[in-house]
């Protein structure tokens, strides 16, 4: 098997590329005939050819090597509309490569006259759209005047070359009659289309990484097989990390290029094009930059065949290099002005590679959607995905409702085996490291939230999300939380041009309100989370009062849907009831009515007023409080309360269950609650409740039946409450009935599932 690169650039595709590389004069490419044909000599190569865009001058450069033949890249047009598309034409002579050129502005003329003159043809990257005028129409077409399609392109993604190969063997025998048929026409030589490969490299770091094989050593062997669909694509796929790096070098060779070579940045030289310094250059110091360089991509230097891939070496640098500024601030005790001003220069040097990964992501992530566009119209499909989903959240092992639900959700899937990875950043995350139902990404930084101790924000490398959520090609991403993780999520659904879903599990803007003061800082927030919501395709609103607060700060109605969730009848029901669960918890309870609290002793909570409450009821010999739960809050509350309150701290499992079911009342004065699932909890442990009328926990009660939602944020109200249950033991065990006919049929792993479907926009599948 022999091979060949048939798709690559020299510095004699010496156009422009875009709007602002032809303002700044930017050629495509500043690599040199003969630099390429030594590159593809080294990696392999039995031939070698170059395809400049509508230029052989690069060729004819090297035409007297051994195994050169001459092609070229023709920018052709349908005439109908001039929507553009490539044709890679090789073996062809001067006096053809002008006869293409004149012929290249019609399509079907061109088409004819690579037949006529039997030139090798093959139509370039079949479902890139280079300027927005690729429909159906035109791909239908292409089906008809092409017999060989380009299907690994070393700059585009596998995920469109498995799209185009679709494509081409779908419209086989019957179905390329009737297009035909359509169109009136049919320029094909073969029943089926052969496939090809090039890399399509513009900067030198690709050639001959993707390539074609055929048997035989000549051209002329290489001109049947592809004549006959012989011809077989090999290699490497395009990312938008290898397209990055082949930017940056063509960025790096127009700045050498303007300033006459003195431009040279020696890290930037070794990185990109992967040469050692001489002997002499070492001897100098450049050694010890590339030991750094190395050092910093946490790459060990190696020589020769253990030598590192460049585009890892580079990405690796690029990725780490700010982690490196980082730590040499953080390493910092006393520094000077122009140490800052060093660290402050290369914190921002280290921005530049991630604007380049970042546009070539976007990029690629349009030409990912127009793909899966034109796929859905020709295939009789409704639509390319693979029900897969990204659940994106900050909090998954912590002790609140967000996690809590994670946890459920994260165990559904599992025992479902849906196709949900569910993605988190912890320095020590909560699962296995090979569970395939997560991904965890180390934090750069971590650090407690101010008011919030037991609460860490970690801050992962956005890049490492972004390249994975690209190669997994999710069809949703879903955030649950609006913290770093959460905001990367939306983020990268916009970079990728994915369906984006979130949740509005917690009143955010109400603690920063609460906590700080400030109703600045509540407005400033409600402007950032409407303004992502409305950017989402579908925002999960807990509650009936939480749409109309959305509403009301300006997120569109038609984005927000209503779920709702239920409770484990497993583990919240009476039969849990222990007498002698509360006194053995605190002696002071033998006896006595048992009004609980459950959730987070935190302020947002109001734990103060369930706190007033009890000194409204103090005189009460029958009556006792109890809080169960951890927080900022609950040392203080200690102090203060300790001698008048059962405070547990955190339980879980069977001792929740019969904290619960044991208690007589249940007191939950939180108005901050965009659901309030401990009010279900408490209902379905049998227990009548006490809520706030302000927030959402109202909508979980029959207002009379199973409890009372008080209008009045103050103590007198709730303390009237329970003195009318407490009065009457008729009253007390009919409200306990309610509240457990009120709670029988919310199932929650019912609702859960239904819930998957919301996030997932109805498209999460089955794991294969």
């Amino acid at each position: 098997m022999s091979k060949v690169d048939l798709h690559l650039h020299s510095s004699f595709s010496s156009r422009s590329a875009g709007f602002f590389s032809d303002k700044l004069s930017i050629q495509e490419s500043y690599i040199s005939p003969q630099q390429i044909y030594n590159t593809l000599f080294e990696r392999g190569m039995d031939l070698f050819t170059l395809t400049d865009h509508d230029e052989i001058a690069g060729c004819l450069e090297i035409a007297h090597l051994p195994g050169v033949f001459i092609s070229e890249e023709i920018t052709a047009y349908f005439p109908e509309d001039r929507c553009k598309v490539h044709v890679l034409a090789y073996g062809i002579t001067e006096a053809q490569h002008g006869e293409i050129g004149r012929l290249r502005y019609n399509l079907y003329e061109l088409v004819d006259y690579l037949q006529q003159e039997s030139l090798c043809h093959v139509l370039a990257h079949p479902l890139y759209d280079m300027d927005g005028k690729l429909s159906r129409d035109h791909v239908e077409r292409l089906l008809l005047l092409f017999d060989n399609w380009e299907l690994i392109n070393g700059t585009r993604s596998r995920l469109s070359s498995e799209l185009t190969r679709e494509i081409a063997t779908t419209y086989e025998g019957k179905a390329l009659l009737k297009l035909a048929d359509k169109h009136g026409f049919n320029k094909r030589q073969r029943k089926r289309i052969g496939f090809s490969a090039g890399s399509d490299d513009h900067g030198g770091m690709d050639v001959g990484l993707t390539y074609t094989t055929f048997n035989g050593e000549s051209f002329a062997d290489l001109k049947a097989a592809l004549q006959s669909g012989q011809a077989h694509p090999a290699g490497d796929f395009g990312s938008p990390i290898r397209l990055g790096h082949m930017l940056m070098n063509i960025s790096y060779s127009w700045s050498k290029a303007q300033s006459g070579n003195k431009g040279v940045i020696a890290p930037l030289e070794y990185l990109l094009n992967n040469q050692r310094p001489g002997l002499l250059k070492r001897l100098m110091g450049a050694g010890r930059l590339t030991e750094e360089i190395h050092k910093i991509a946490r790459m060990p230097l190696t020589k020769g065949a253990a030598a590192h891939d460049p585009h890892e070496l580079l990405h690796s640098f690029c990725k780490n290099f700010f982690p490196h500024v980082l730590g040499q601030f953080q390493g910092v005790k006393e520094a000077d002005i122009d140490t800052l001003s060093q660290l402050s220069g290369k914190a921002l040097f280290s921005a530049i590679p991630t604007l380049f990964y970042l546009s070539t992501y976007y990029q690629r992530s349009l030409e990912k959607q127009r793909s899966r566009q034109i796929h859905r119209t020709m295939i009789k499909a409704e639509c390319y995905h693979t029900g897969k989903v990204a659940y994106f959240t900050d909090t998954l092992s912590e002790i609140n409702g967000v996690a809590l639900t994670g946890r459920k959700l994260l165990r559904i899937a599992r025992e479902e085996n849906l196709n949900l990875t569910f993605i988190t950043a912890y320095a020590r995350p909560p699962f296995e490291p090979e569970d395939p139902f997560t991904r965890n990404f180390t934090p750069l930084m971590s650090f407690e939230l101010p008011e919030y101790p037991e609460i860490r924000i970690n801050i992962p490398h956005f890049l490492d999300m972004l390249e994975y959520c690209d190669q997994e090609n999710f069809d949703v991403i879903y955030a649950s939380t609006p913290g770093v993780v959460g905001i990367y999520a939306f983020l990268i659904a916009k970079i990728l041009h994915r369906p984006f879903v979130t949740t509005f599990h917690t009143d955010f803007p109400g603690y920063l309100r609460r906590y700080s003061g400030d109703h600045l800082f509540e407005k400033h927030a409600w402007s950032a989370f409407s303004m992502m919501f409305n950017s989402a395709n579908r925002v999960l609103s807990p509650s009936k009062e939480y749409r109309r607060i959305l509403k009301a700060h300006g997120v569109k109605k038609q984005k927000i849907t209503l779920f709702s969730r239920g409770i484990d009848h497993s583990r919240f029901n009476p039969e849990f009831r222990d007498e002698s669960f509360w006194p053995r918890m605190d002696s002071r309870a033998e006896g006595k009515k048992v009004v609980l609290f459950v959730g987070r002793v935190a302020k947002e909570k109001n734990v103060d007023l369930f706190l007033q409450v009890q000194e409204r009821l103090a005189k009460r010999t029958d009556l006792i409080f109890a809080i169960v739960g951890d927080g900022p809050l609950l040392e203080s509350i200690r102090q203060s309360h300790g001698d008048r309150v059962i405070l547990t701290g955190f339980l879980e499992g069977e001792a929740l269950s019969q904290a619960f079911a044991s208690a007589d009342i249940f007191l939950f004065p939180s108005s901050s609650e965009t659901f309030g699932n401990v009010v279900l909890e408490a209902q379905g442990a049998g227990l009548p409740v006490i809520v706030s009328a302000i927030g959402a926990v109202k909508e979980n009660i029959i207002e009379g039946e199973t409890g009372w939602a008080i209008a009045k944020n103050c103590p007198q109200p709730y303390a009237d409450r329970i003195e009318q249950l407490l009065g009457s033991e008729k009253r007390l065990k009919r409200f306990k009935q309610a509240a457990l006919d009120f709670t029988r049929p919310k199932e929650e792993r019912a609702m859960l599932l239904e819930m998957l479907k919301l996030l997932s926009l109805d498209q999460l599948g089955k794991r294969l």
